[in-house]
């Protein structure tokens, strides 16, 4: 068997002795070839969006779920016996107080005032009659022509008359009212509801409820917080009433109230207290029964630093942000947050205004991590892409074509 490796120095030295300096040397060559920032290359920088924390006063609210009712709520009713004639108004329209809205036959309660009127009329002739009875007896007894006890009588004949008269003319004034209650009006401004009764119905007196008038104008809200906000509510409101939002669902106008009432008591079962807020409702944007996003506003926080809500995370220490620092690295700050404020949050400590913070691609963060934003990503990338052919250049090439075909 022929070897191709011949012995040095007469020794048996193996052939691959020398081989393992080579390939070492070869390695170093091809490392010292490559530039200096090849050698030691750092991770690519994390694609995130940022934003800047901002200034500006900001409210403080208490959010809730609000019940509209209306302000007044009046079933109408009759207060005579009678035949319903007629009906002045339609079901769902608006009325106004004083309006008439039925009409009860008035043919039986305008006889009977006439005769109430008949018998205070017959009633102060007797009384006529009684007093010139009594002047007569006064002048007699005073000669002594009648005796005390037929005067006492003609006194009691006219008290007698007189409490007549006074029970008639009261006879007269009850007629009078019963015939004033057959032309029902409307007790106040308001939404009329469904007419129960219809016309050439006979309806009883202070039984029968011909609709339902409901006052929206103003209108009011009912709604509860928790009862732990019992005493910045009171705190805030003794300087004045506390205003009141109310978002009707798939609308972004708010009405504006003022706060009206603070129960007496906390629920016992869900600790909430409830809250009554009064609104204007000029467009009767807001109708009873409707469900309403409540927001009562107990103070203003002056130039406060706010973030955007996607910012904040929440650790095991509590809550932080990541904030990007000058040379494009991240740290993490630890933050306190106070309310929210819509998507912002109100942050108490931590951040300046004017500082850059992540707002979206956290996971893959890590503290000193260079990054990148997907706006700059998004700007290299139109740069490195070819741009569109001119007109001439796009000439040019369609001639090219042509003259090769």
């Amino acid at each position: 068997m022929k070897t191709f490796w011949k012995p040095v120095g007469g020794h048996g030295a193996r052939p691959i002795n020398w081989l393992v300096p080579l390939c070492i040397f070869c390695v170093a060559l091809t490392a010292c070839g490559k530039p200096k920032g090849e050698a030691k290359k750092g991770p690519p920088p994390v694609p995130v969006d940022v934003a800047q924390t901002i200034t500006q006063d900001t409210p403080v609210y208490l959010d809730g779920i609000g019940n509209v009712e209306a302000y007044n709520t009046v079933d109408v009713k009759c207060r005579v016996t009678g035949e319903l004639t007629k009906t002045f108004f339609k079901e769902g329209d608006l009325v106004t107080e004083g309006q008439q809205l039925f009409t009860i036959d008035p043919r039986p309660y305008e006889a009977a005032l006439q005769s109430a009127e008949s018998t205070l009329a017959e009633k102060k002739a007797q009384k006529e009659l009684a007093k010139l009875n009594f002047d007569r007896y006064a002048g007699l007894l005073q000669t002594q022509s009648v005796s005390q006890q037929e005067y006492d009588q003609r006194k009691n004949t006219l008290d007698m008359a007189e409490a007549q008269v006074q029970q008639s003319e009261a006879a007269v004034e009850t007629a009078k009212l019963n015939l004033g209650f057959c032309y029902i009006q409307c007790p106040l401004d308001g939404e009329s509801g469904e007419i129960y009764i219809h016309n050439y119905n006979i309806i009883k007196a202070n039984e029968d409820k011909l609709v339902t008038i409901k006052q929206i104008r103003p209108i009011k809200i009912k709604f509860s917080v928790p009862g732990k906000f019992l005493e910045q509510i009171q705190q805030y409101n003794r300087s004045g009433p506390l205003e009141v939002e109310a978002l009707v669902l798939g609308s972004d106008k708010p009405e504006v109230g003022s706060l009206s009432m603070i129960d007496n008591v906390i629920n016992l079962r869900t600790g909430m207290i409830a809250l009554e807020s009064i609104f204007p409702n000029q467009d009767r944007r807001l109708w009873p029964g409707q469900f309403v996003q409540v927001r009562l506003k107990l103070t203003v926080y002056r130039d406060a630093v706010l973030v955007p809500h996607r910012a904040v995370n929440d650790g095991p220490e509590g809550q932080y942000v990541w904030v990007v620092q000058q040379d494009q690295s991240v740290a993490i700050r630890p933050v306190k947050i106070g309310r929210r404020n819509g998507h912002m949050e109100v942050v108490s400590e931590g951040l300046r205004p004017g500082e850059t913070v992540v707002t979206d691609g956290q996971l893959t963060l890590r503290p000193g991590a260079k990054i990148i934003t997907r706006e700059q990503m998004k700007k290299m990338m139109e740069q490195a892409s070819p741009k569109n052919p001119g007109p001439a250049e796009a000439a040019k090439k369609a001639s090219g074509k042509s003259d090769e075909s």
